[in-house]
């Protein structure tokens, strides 16, 4: 992958990220008040009201909640038909985000520490074709930053390198 590839990739994991933490910045929502028809009070400075356009379902930290796992799985195929694929993994302090499997990911990453060089799956039969994939996760993992990249020799070889994690 070259260097402005990476660069993008990157950019890419850092605004899910950046996504994935949003709600738990405006817990609550806030509406405008209806308009006045009376001038504005020019001796206090307006200030803009902020909207909170998070899902419902999307977890927000519980206060004294200080345990936060969010990671952003990419994958770019450097070969063959171009094909890119994304998932945010919310572990703590609930199971949730765009992974098709949440809870079984995030139990999976638990068992290897949240060490994903420690992940492993049964042996899958997989085609010995050479397409390679790139997978990079940026992240938090127990409030502890994580990154990983690994090369793959293809889809199917990603998908069979753990249980449920690299499935999305």
């Amino acid at each position: 992958m070259s260097k402005s590839g990476r660069i993008a990739a990157a950019a890419v994991l850092l605004c899910g990220i950046w996504f994935a933490l949003a709600p738990a910045q405006a817990q609550e929502p806030t509406t405008e008040p209806a308009p006045s028809t009376q001038a504005p009070d020019s001796s206090s400075p307006r200030t803009p009201s902020r909207t909170n356009t998070a899902p419902s379902d999307t977890p927000v930290p519980e206060a004294g909640d200080s345990r936060v796992s969010v990671l952003t799985l990419a994958a770019v195929a450097r070969s063959g038909k171009p094909e890119f694929r994304t998932t945010t993994l919310l572990c703590a302090p609930k199971e949730a985000g765009t992974h098709p499997e949440p809870a079984d990911a995030c139990a999976e990453l638990e068992a290897a520490g949240g060490d994903f060089a420690e992940l492993t799956a049964e042996p899958a039969a997989c085609p010995m074709i050479y397409e390679p994939v790139s997978l990079v996760v940026v992240g938090l993992w127990d409030s502890r930053p994580v990154t990983y990249q690994h090369d793959f020799a293809n889809w199917c070889v990603m998908a069979n390198a753990a249980e449920h994690v690299y499935k999305f």
